[in-house]
């Protein structure tokens, strides 16, 4: 999969660039506040996944030009070049591919596919659950419209639920209705469980592998999906059975107290919690490992590679696991937002534009 150009039109501070990638490695370079991030996450969008910033639409709409931002962009994948236009306005962020109808832009969910990886995501280790729920269900959602459609209708039939919960007590039916949401909250549940344990057991082992090559085998990397829901086999009779079971509980809290919104990636590195024990170094190689890893599962998955996006994350690693990280590049197509663009253009040959105050120009 490779991005082949892309034309930006009022995104954020960005009023209009052209910008076209090298197959390989691109760098864009330039001062912090420039725009580098801006042009990443004009790219992810493309995914149909929200901003990996948790920007609101309207924020990513340009202040200075019109009340819209449009995104164009032309990009290889399953054996032919394909189109999208998106657009963000008042009515949010809407998309077609290839000239067809304009619909939600989450329709193009497994159409344009890549993997990012920003200072950010240090919290995927030392954050809360949510950080690391986050990473599965964004993953997910780009791989399987199945998995994004239960986790919509698991998030809508959880909002009714919780909004039943506190107003229990002054709805006679209350306790029918819910026994007609935990229906519905159990099959969906036991849906995005299994997916999310299948995916972080093919993703563990990879990571793993990844995390041993980057500390000379001195250190192990583990982890495990530990769901609040299922304690062993999935199934919708067993998440209906729990959901019971804690009903008196969740009145008395006024919310839903277990399922996957509850869930949580155990992470060990030698046996210890990493979110306590693990060194500032050793949370950015967890996390690369896991965005490597994230990438060979889409690969795996989609019989081709995503792209790449990674924003100012060499900043944050010594030389060491740069070098490592740049000789895993090849054959992907990685986009990389750097202040200087030396180290990796001696070690890749990277294409470079520099970003400034908005205006991108390409350098060689």
């Amino acid at each position: 999969m490779k991005l082949l150009k892309e034309k930006i039109h009022n995104y954020r501070n960005i009023l209009d660039a052209t910008f076209e990638p090298s197959p390989t490695v691109t760098v864009i370079c330039g001062e912090n506040g420039q725009g580098k991030t801006n042009l990443l996450e004009s790219i992810f969008l493309l995914s149909g996944a929200k901003s990996f910033r948790r920007a609101k639409d309207r924020e990513m709409i340009g202040k200075d030009g019109p009340t819209f931002t449009t995104i164009d962009a032309s990009f290889y994948a399953q054996h032919r070049e394909q189109e999208i236009h998106l657009s963000i306005s008042e009515k949010g962020r809407m998309a077609s591919l290839n000239k067809t109808g304009e619909k939600k832009a989450a329709e193009l969910v497994g159409s344009f596919c890549c993997v990012v990886f920003s200072p950010d995501h240090l919290e995927l280790v030392k954050g809360n659950p949510g950080e690391r729920r986050r990473f599965l269900d964004t993953a997910l959602c780009q791989l399987s419209s199945k998995y994004l459609h239960d986790l919509r209708m698991y998030t809508r039939t959880l909002q009714q639920r919780n909004i039943l919960l506190k107003e229990a007590r002054n709805v006679s039916a209350a306790f029918d209705l819910l026994d007609v949401y935990d229906e519905t909250l159990a099959a969906s549940a036991s849906e995005l469980t299994i997916a999310r344990r299948v995916f972080l057991e093919q993703l563990r082992q990879k990571a793993a592998d990844a995390y041993g090559q980057v500390s000379g085998n001195r250190e192990a990397l583990s982890m495990t999906y530990a769901s609040t829901l299922f304690q062993e086999k999935e199934s919708t009779e067993e998440a209906k059975k729990r959901l019971f079971a804690t009903r008196s509980e969740d009145l008395r809290m006024g919310y839903t107290t277990i399922g996957p919104h509850r869930d949580d990636i155990t992470m060990l590195l030698n046996g210890e919690d990493a979110r306590s024990f693990a060194s500032q170094g050793q949370q950015r190689t967890i996390v690369l490992s896991m965005k490597l890893a994230e990438a060979q599962m889409f690969e795996s998955k989609l019989d081709e590679a995503p792209v790449l996006l990674l924003d100012d994350v060499l900043s944050e690693l010594d030389e060491n696991r740069q070098t490592f990280l740049l000789e895993r590049l090849e054959e992907i197509q990685a986009i990389i937002t750097c202040c200087e663009p030396n180290f990796i253009e001696r070690k890749t040959g990277a294409t470079v534009y520099r970003m400034d105050h908005g205006q991108l120009e390409k350098v060689n």
